[in-house]
């Protein structure tokens, strides 16, 4: 290394023998370098993955230690103040019996977020009925869960439906071309089957679907059935559904040949429960299985059809059906006290016998229950008919 010894005045010297450093550019031209310089690209950041996982793991741990300190307390509160409570507990459960509205249909109307509270106020109900609607909109589609067609229905709030169409009262058409690749089907816990593909067009007896060559509407019996169930769901205003190739004639599907217009109406079939694989229970039509009787479609709500479809009517009820010209009367033979069952249940049962006889045609009476008010029903008179079965809440917003 060099052994000279640097001193301030020869450092000053040799900094003055350097020559000047002059710039003649002027002020626009370094702007105008400087701002067509590109911007460095950001490398991904790999780790931003493990840190989030990490941190919902963290946060996981730490709700889960403060749920189960809480419930520790809680206990000792609830062990503390339990001889003071029974009391009033039964005092409580006395005025609401009376009132035939129990305690726990309450909370039954938020089971699983499966239905519509905010939108729809009164007694619990799993369908829409026509006082409900008010100044929404009624809105169905036919959803698909592993080959099984479940109608749901939703009411769209006023000021959306006025953006969209304004003053005009939309159709079913109208609404679906607007809504339903909106509508996340996953999320609601159904698998993704909208839009149709291909084109979906108005005419004056009703609705026509422009098929493209590639579909796959007929792939198998099974897709055939979702393909039309959900059609019929879907366009219930529409006379009927014309299916078509893109030249215009009635397309041609492997397992039934040229396709005859789809009249959707549900007529002479039962409404059983499904219960999907997220564990919410649905009112579905029996599809392909009608009855020639309405008594018959009602007694048969009493059993479970196949692995799939479930019985409304609880295990070891018995009940008598008796149909006259346009009304159904079903007696159940010992008394049942609506209060003992799970509040949606008994609804759902109801609903289902309001269903089932409007298949038909015909309005239905219920007798041998207790109280003879309960939940907004009144069994003197007959029951209300749906307007749709499973209503869900709107999840566009």
């Amino acid at each position: 290394m060099p052994n000279d010894k640097w001193t301030d005045e020869s450092i000053e010297d040799l900094l003055k023998g350097f020559p000047a450093i002059k710039d003649n550019r002027t002020k626009e031209e370094v702007y105008s370098r400087l701002a067509q310089k590109q911007q460095v690209q950001k490398r991904p950041k790999k780790w931003l993955p493990l840190l989030v996982a990490a941190l919902a793991f963290i946060t996981v741990g730490i709700l889960v230690a403060s749920i189960i300190s809480q419930n520790g307390i809680d206990t000792a509160q609830n062990k503390q103040g339990s001889s003071g409570e029974s009391a009033t507990t039964t005092d409580d459960q006395a005025q609401e019996e009376a009132a035939g509205l129990p305690e726990a249909e309450e909370s039954a109307s938020e089971e699983t977020g499966q239905f519509s509270t905010a939108q729809v106020e009164g007694p619990v109900r799993t369908a829409v009925y026509e006082e409900t609607i008010g100044d929404q909109t009624l809105m169905t589609i036919g959803l698909t869960e592993n080959a099984f067609v479940v109608p749901v229905s939703f009411l769209i709030p006023y000021q959306q439906v006025a953006v969209a169409f304004g003053d005009e009262t939309p159709s079913s058409l109208d609404l679906y071309q607007e809504y339903a690749d909106k509508i996340d089907e996953t999320q609601l816990g159904f698998d993704e089957y909208h839009p149709y593909i291909g084109t979906l067009e108005k005419t004056a007896g009703g609705i026509r679907h422009l098929l493209p060559q590639d579909h796959q509407y007929d792939l198998a019996s099974a897709s055939v059935g979702v393909y039309f169930n959900t059609l019929s769901e879907t366009f219930s205003d529409a006379p009927k559904i014309e299916v078509v190739n893109e030249g215009g004639s009635a397309a041609e599907f492997s397992e039934i040949g040229p396709v005859e217009p789809i009249v959707p109406m549900q007529e002479n079939i039962a409404y059983y429960s499904f219960e999907s694989s997220n564990g919410k229970v649905y009112l579905v039509p029996g599809y392909d299985m009608p009855f020639a009787e309405v008594s018959e479609a009602i007694g048969a709500l009493t059993e479970s059809p196949n692995d799939f479809y479930g019985a409304t009517v609880p295990q070891n009820v018995e009940i008598q059906v008796s149909e006259a010209e346009d009304l159904v009367q079903v007696e159940f033979q010992d008394s049942l006290d609506l209060n003992s069952l799970d509040p949606l249940e008994a609804v759902r049962m109801l609903e289902s016998f309001a269903l089932t006889a409007d298949a038909f045609g015909k309005s239905i009476e219920v007798e041998g229950v207790q109280p003879k008010t309960w939940n907004g029903f009144d069994f003197s008179q007959p029951l209300p008919i749906p307007v749709a079965p499973n209503l869900l809440e709107w999840p566009i917003q």
